[in-house]
């Protein structure tokens, strides 16, 4: 009889509302994955004049740009992410290991992004590597939200704000591999493009729309 009390309990251990843990660990990992983005420029050394601190800045061009767009990049994620998490009302095993399936291809975003900043413009191989690992982050969020959805684990009056957000990170992901083969070709400068195409997002910018309304959406 205990035993089948004790094994009564084990939902409880699988699926719950204190979502605490999933945010704390979350945030860490996006912090450390942020900061490890200017550990990987090299600080010039031997320095002797203005005009070779110039020149090892200019040397360092490439691996900045490959800074700023990381940043952005990690930091459009986290906000995606804890937009996301703000509409969960709880957990499910499912939930922390997609969670942590997410997390696993944002740490990786340091070493892709000192790879386009090391060898973008010579091996625009590299620069494929980056993209995949961009797409990869944003279908394992489009997966995240699946499950989320899938097993109730969001408050229902978000329904329409999660199919949004699912239709916007897939939106995301195909854009990082549609730009995968012209990458081949231009190389480290192919984050460029998505400075363009992500604006033609339609389910982001319908989701502004309705926010600066301040209302709900319209419903067909």
């Amino acid at each position: 009889m205990a035993e089948a009390d004790e094994h009564a309990d084990l939902p409880s251990l699988e699926r719950g509302r204190d979502l605490s843990r999933i945010y704390a660990f979350t945030d860490g990992v996006f912090a450390i994955a942020i900061t490890l983005l200017v550990l990987q420029i090299e600080v010039p050394s031997g320095l002797t004049s203005n005009s070779q601190f110039l020149d090892a800045l200019n040397d360092l061009v490439p691996d900045f740009f490959a800074f700023a767009i990381s940043f952005l990049v990690i930091g459009s994620y986290w906000i995606r992410h804890h937009r996301l998490m703000r509409m969960v009302r709880e957990y499910d095993q499912t939930l922390m290991a997609v969670t942590m399936f997410y997390l696993a291809w944002v740490v990786l975003l340091p070493f892709s992004s000192q790879l386009i900043g090391e060898y973008g413009s010579e091996v625009t191989l590299t620069t494929v590597f980056y993209i995949l690992n961009l797409a990869l982050i944003g279908a394992s969020l489009t997966l995240t939200i699946r499950v989320i959805v899938k097993h109730r684990l969001s408050d229902p009056k978000y329904e329409w704000e999660l199919e949004s957000g699912f239709k916007s990170s897939a939106f995301v992901s195909g854009i990082f591999l549609l730009t995968a083969p012209i990458g081949l070709v231009l190389g480290g400068w192919t984050p460029l493009l998505w400075i363009v195409l992500m604006r033609l997002d339609p389910f982001e910018r319908e989701r502004k729309r309705v926010a600066e309304k301040g209302g709900k959406p319209e419903r067909g």
